[in-house]
């Protein structure tokens, strides 16, 4: 069964996908919640962002929280 090149690209896409959204939950889940609070985030409501909108909330973690949560931590290694 040939699959193509095109089924290898929507494939490829679909692992790099699965693991920004993996990646995504498990940083909300593991950054600590006074990070949250300094970082006038809510944790919960990132979580339940990065469950229920399946390519859109981690995108969008990782642009709006993600910045947040590393100036409220004072961690400058991303």
């Amino acid at each position: 069964m040939a699959v193509g090149l095109v089924g290898l690209i929507f494939g490829i896409l679909g692992l790099g996908a699965l693991a920004l959204h993996l990646w995504a939950i498990i940083d909300v889940v593991r950054t600590p919640a006074p990070v949250w609070a300094r970082a006038n985030q809510n944790q919960i409501v990132w979580a339940l962002v990065v469950l229920l909108f399946s390519l859109l909330g981690p995108i969008l973690y990782l642009v709006i929280a993600r910045p947040a949560l590393l100036a409220a931590s004072g961690d400058a290694i991303a």
